[in-house]
């Protein structure tokens, strides 16, 4: 799974005009991915052929406007498409749970051009 099969799924749940991997782009409004650590290898009983999941971990920047409000709303649409969801197909992999790191969208602020940036982390369990 990579964060393009991810940014492909999200764009069938979420309304988003651009979309950015390992970077944001200037747009007022958009979404980057990014690859994160966090959540801890596995490996099976019986090694790595008994293994039935891996673990991928990506954060997500929402950087969306100049109203907190709407910005604010926007993240809470984003962590609820992850938040819960099970069952789900995301680059030809099926998603056993998505677990979320934080309880909410955490605020980082704005960018240097007033844009305000919400950061959304999660662990996907997929099957390998």
């Amino acid at each position: 799974m990579t964060l393009d099969d991810v940014i492909s799924w999200l764009e069938t749940v979420i309304d988003c005009p651009n979309w950015y991997i390992g970077q944001i782009g200037k747009s007022d409004k958009s979404i980057g991915l990014y690859n994160t650590t966090g959540a801890q290898p596995r490996i099976a009983i019986g090694g790595l052929e008994a293994t039935g999941y891996v673990i991928k971990s990506i954060s997500i920047l929402v950087h969306w406007g100049r109203n907190p409000d709407v910005a604010e709303r926007k993240a809470q649409e984003v962590y609820d498409a992850f938040f819960g969801v099970s069952g789900v197909e995301i680059g030809g992999k099926r998603v056993s749970m998505f677990k979320m790191v934080t309880p909410q969208p955490v605020n980082v602020g704005t960018d240097s051009e007033g844009v305000f940036e919400y950061v959304i982390e999660t662990h996907i369990y997929h099957e390998r």
